[in-house]
């Protein structure tokens, strides 16, 4: 009843708006009656999404230039109302997503799966990584890149230890004391004023053994410590990990709006239309001129025509590569 080509054009809408009614709305003013209901508009969605080639498809027939470093982190969605990871690998350079995998639990061995899918993106020219200091991905990084740098994420590191001892709003003065230490450690404009400041804070907790969560504060730093310091050693590499944390905000309000998810099978449709539509959208609002009106796979060096609406680019172009 409906050709490919409105159907491209109503999932385009969906995914630009991410509101059914709105569609249907606007559907309905185009058209004078009533076009799709909810379901028929899901259903058609999905059929369409099984019909585009899959992530590393589109890479190997684009071909994006990778800078070589790379951010690497995970965000909750709901299946049913059980957490799910969306573990997501992120040129922080270039903005384009290099690959995505929904797991269970972050595991080692979730994490092997997930960097599989890139390794042939990745595995040469790997300069630098950022994370949040998991345990079992740091595992797989530095069996699959021994030697390539690893920085953990600052803010990650800062906002586990305002958990602890809530820096946000304590009013003892021994906590703020605590967080002017801390902040000293992290926020240190050279690696020598780090290492001096963490030995201040060593040196401060002796003088207050009574405080209960201190040393395990001074624990938390201390774990993997010299990964706080990567940057100092590479100018390319910053002390955060801000670029992906803005983009996993992006993908959680977008998920949040959707409800969840009902079936297993249209966690992985709709994770690979937001993904996708990602690479495609261009970035009007970036405060970076370079950035600007261009899309992520475009910084990545992939000369692309003027895009109305990536779903019908990728059926009309789409070159199957091997």
């Amino acid at each position: 009843m409906y050709t490919l080509k409105i159907i491209e054009h109503v999932t385009f809408m969906y995914l630009r708006s991410m509101s059914f009614n709105q569609v249907n709305a606007i559907l309905r003013s185009f058209y004078e009656r009533n076009v799709f209901t909810k379901a028929s508009l899901l259903e058609h969605i999905e059929q369409l999404t099984d019909r585009i080639p899959d992530y590393q498809a589109i890479s190997r027939w684009l071909k994006p230039k990778r800078s070589g470093y790379y951010a690497i982190d995970g965000t909750w969605i709901k299946y049913r109302g059980e957490d799910r990871v969306l573990l997501i690998l992120f040129d922080v350079k270039t903005l384009d997503t290099v690959s995505y995998l929904v797991v269970e639990m972050e595991t080692i061995e979730s994490y092997g799966a997930f960097m599989e899918l890139a390794h042939a993106e990745i595995s040469v020219g790997a300069k630098g990584f950022y994370c949040d200091g998991d345990h079992a991905l740091l595992n797989v990084l530095e069996r699959l890149h021994p030697g390539v740098p690893i920085q953990i994420c600052v803010f990650h590191k800062y906002a586990r230890l305002g958990r602890l001892i809530a820096f946000q709003y304590t009013k003892n003065p021994i906590d703020k004391e605590i967080k002017e230490h801390v902040e000293k450690v992290l926020f240190a404009p050279s690696k020598a004023k780090a290492i001096s400041a963490l030995h201040a804070l060593e040196k401060f907790a002796k003088k207050h053994k009574s405080h209960k969560k201190l040393n395990k504060a001074i624990d938390i730093l201390h774990h993997h410590f010299d990964m706080l310091l990567t940057h100092f050693e590479d100018s390319e590499m910053s002390r955060y990990n801000n670029v992906l944390e803005g983009f996993n905000h992006i993908i959680k309000r977008r998920i949040r709006l959707m409800k969840g998810f009902k079936k297993e099978i249209n966690v992985d449709r709709w994770i690979k239309l937001l993904m996708l539509d990602w690479r495609f959208h261009q970035l009007n609002e970036s405060a970076f001129a370079s950035r600007k009106g261009k899309m992520p796979l475009e910084l990545a060096g992939v000369k692309l025509p003027e895009i109305y609406n990536w779903l019908t680019f990728i059926r009309k172009n789409y070159k199957k590569s091997t």
